[in-house]
């Protein structure tokens, strides 16, 4: 094998490893946009509520229909926000107990708040490189195989 091959075969396994480190970057920032975007529907919704809630105080007129439909609309949404939260967790490395519900780090055996077992997961790839680092990381690794 050549000198260039090798270097070849360098840059791309960097390149492999650090398009892979983005995508989970750029993952979390979906959820967490998501997650905003979900909070900023729920504030709308609870406005709105305030005000029917509010006439139907003010004038004695019956809104029961619209305060029910925006009730299941805030249910829903929270239904959404929770599960984003789920995965912005599992994002961050955390593992779920079962039994109570409470995240704990990663690869620990019991669970913190009720102590009960916790399921044995593999542990994923560590990813919690900013863009910033993550481009750093790039140049860096790009610059040591092309030095080689």
């Amino acid at each position: 094998m050549s000198v260039f091959e090798d270097v070849l075969m360098n840059a791309k396994s960097a390149v492999d490893s650090v398009s892979g480190k983005a995508v989970k970057v750029i993952d979390k920032s979906k959820l967490l946009l998501a997650a905003a975007d979900i909070k900023a529907e729920l504030s709308k919704k609870y406005h709105i509520l305030g005000r029917v809630c509010y006439e139907a105080n003010r004038t004695g007129k019956n809104y029961d229909k619209g305060i029910k439909q925006l009730q299941e609309e805030i249910k829903e949404l929270n239904d959404q926000l929770a599960t984003v939260n789920e995965m912005l967790e599992n994002a961050k490395q955390k593992v779920k107990c079962p039994d109570c519900g409470t995240y704990n780090k990663r690869g620990s055996a019991y669970c913190n708040k009720c102590g009960k077992k916790l399921p044995v997961t593999q542990a994923p790839y560590e990813d919690d490189m900013t863009p910033e680092e993550l481009l750093i990381f790039a140049e860096e690794t790009l610059d040591d195989d092309l030095d080689a």
